[in-house]
């Protein structure tokens, strides 16, 4: 589906726990040498992952969401009072009802704003930056604040345990040991006449491979799934090839013509197979799974401030989600 855009980012925030652990610490703590044979540095070394970051127990996903909204807030110069609408699309929520959304606007002061919840995995943001770019282009609203909160490694640690007893397929779960815990926003409003700004988005569904990566609270106590990381990167390569002359086409973009590539990251050898399929230099993908893991929905905002953009520059961003969906859109900062 492609839909045209019509906003620009003006605030990025990110906020990330201070705790770090290692990829081997985790590999360590699971005996992966003693219980599947499979080397300390396994992580390291294949997914090109050191470490990442952890919450503590008092940082839930609304805390993590509001520390980077603060942020956002702040980038923009947009005053809390300014936001129209709170859309929080973080995987993680601290209750099933009412949205998370909620806290962020009660705490953030944003009193005029309308919230809700939306998931789609780790493509969530992106789904909020469109649903945001729709609601201002058929409402009143000049000001939406999408936000994110994620500590999935609560389901790392749960999964460190069913390794460490042998009670788990390290092959299946390979991807709980990749995530890390983050908090990421951003503050947008419609264009300007200058044509800065989200152009399109090309947004594609294959729900067959839902079955790829899914979780669920075990009746038990704990979680309940796989994540097997191999073929879900696959298919997303394989369905972001088949869309990405289309998306180029209605940019009126060359792959030349691209100064940033800004995609979700699982690890290092999809990251460099995702430059390959959009023809373009690693040297302009940015990096985040190094230092901060598979940061879900909050890597493509995290990597636009890490990147901090020159205003002019094309950048390029393809989002992905288990599922599968996938999405490429352009932006002009």
């Amino acid at each position: 589906m492609k839909i045209k855009a019509n906003c620009q980012i003006a605030g990025i925030g990110i906020y990330f726990p201070r705790q770090i652990v290692t990829s081997q610490e985790l590999m360590r703590e699971i005996k992966s040498e003693e219980n599947f044979g499979i080397a300390e540095n396994w992580i390291n070394e294949v997914c090109g992952i050191d470490e990442r970051r952890v919450a503590s127990a008092e940082e839930l996903p609304s805390i993590l969401a509001i520390r980077a909204a603060e942020n956002a807030l702040q980038d923009s110069g947009v005053q809390p009072s300014e936001i129209d609408a709170v859309i929080f699309c973080g995987i993680s929520r601290e209750w099933l009802e009412p949205s998370v959304a909620h806290k962020v606007q009660h705490e953030m002061g944003c009193t005029n704003a309308i919230c809700f919840d939306v998931s789609n995995a780790c493509h969530g943001f992106m789904n909020g930056i469109l649903l945001a770019d729709n609601l201002m282009q058929c409402s009143d609203a000049t000001h939406v604040l999408v936000v994110a909160g994620e500590n999935l490694t609560d389901i790392t640690f749960d999964y460190v345990a069913k390794l460490r007893n042998k009670t788990a397929e390290f092959q299946k779960v390979l991807g709980t040991l990749t995530v890390g815990d983050s908090g990421a926003a951003m503050v947008l409003t419609p264009k300007n006449k200058d044509g800065r700004g989200f152009q399109y988005y090309n947004f594609h569904t294959d729900a067959k491979h839902t079955d790829l990566c899914r979780f669920s609270t075990a009746k038990e106590g704990g979680y309940d799934g796989q994540m097997v990381m191999g073929k879900i990167s696959s298919v997303m390569i394989r369905l972001h090839a088949s869309i990405i002359e289309q998306t180029y086409q209605s940019l009126n973009w060359k792959n030349t013509d691209i100064d940033h590539l800004i995609c979700h990251q699982v690890g290092q050898k999809p990251h460099i197979r995702m430059a390959d399929m959009a023809k373009v230099s690693q040297s302009i993908a940015p990096i985040s799974y190094k230092l901060f893991g598979n940061i879900t929905t909050a890597t493509i905002p995290a990597n636009l401030y890490n990147v901090k953009p020159n205003c002019g520059e094309k950048i390029l961003i393809a989002g992905a989600g288990s599922g599968l969906s996938i999405s490429q859109s352009g932006l002009v900062f």
